[in-house]
């Protein structure tokens, strides 16, 4: 994917999920995305947080769309702390990815 194309696809996404609406969502939207572009190898770590209701599942569904739109989606691991909270982001509990006992 050329860099004129996965600029598009950024932007079209940040588009598909009104990301604009939100400039907390927008901005971690696009941090997340600068370190997908950038031809860093460092691995990123990012924690998405906020109350219920604040949008976390749907700012982690715009990030799992971008990585699906590149073709990688397998460079992406989602983890929450609950059953509950996992399944809606279909991810994992961080004791199931970390394989703690």
């Amino acid at each position: 994917m050329s860099n004129e194309e996965l600029s598009q696809a950024i932007d079209a996404i940040h588009n598909e999920f009104n990301l604009n609406d939100n400039e907390e969502q927008s901005r971690a939207f696009r941090i997340i995305a600068e370190h997908f572009t950038s031809s860093s190898l460092d691995q990123m770590m990012c924690l998405i947080t906020g109350i219920a209701g604040s949008g976390k599942s749907h700012i982690i569904k715009a990030i799992v769309a971008l990585f699906r739109r590149c073709g990688c989606p397998n460079n992406l691991l989602l983890s929450a702390p609950t059953g509950c909270a996992a399944i809606l982001i279909e991810g994992y509990t961080i004791h199931a990815l970390t394989f703690l006992p």
